[in-house]
């Protein structure tokens, strides 16, 4: 159902960067409901929240246009309803995201924000 995805994508797009990405995203009661809602196993819900975060956060990578991911995506089989979904919520939900990974860093080293330096002659 492309609301309930949709519910889910959101959530999803919110927790693009966090530390622990998409298990991250949904409590142990929250990911239960979830099964049951979408009458999938464990095993497949993982599957799909995992692809939809991967898919995610290449979009936010590629800054790929709300039309063109629901273009791809059906291009590549998924069906238009669940297409749709992900790029309404891409749409709603890319400005954060994308203020998200500009600000986060990648583990590495901290970021150096600012020089300042004077010559005495």
């Amino acid at each position: 159902d492309e609301a309930k995805l949709s519910v889910a994508v959101r959530r999803l797009a919110r927790a693009v960067g966090d530390k622990g990405g998409s298990a991250a995203a949904f409590s142990e009661e929250e990911v239960e409901q979830l099964q049951s809602h979408l009458g999938l196993s464990a095993v497949e819900l993982s599957t799909v929240l995992e692809a939809c975060s991967y898919i995610l956060e290449k979009t936010a990578y590629d800054l790929v246009k709300p039309a063109d991911l629901s273009e791809q995506l059906q291009t590549s089989g998924m069906l238009p309803p669940q297409a749709r979904a992900m790029a309404s919520v891409w749409e709603a939900e890319a400005k954060a995201v994308l203020g998200k990974l500009r600000n986060a860093s990648l583990g590495g080293t901290p970021r150096l924000k600012a020089t300042e330096w004077q010559l005495h002659v």
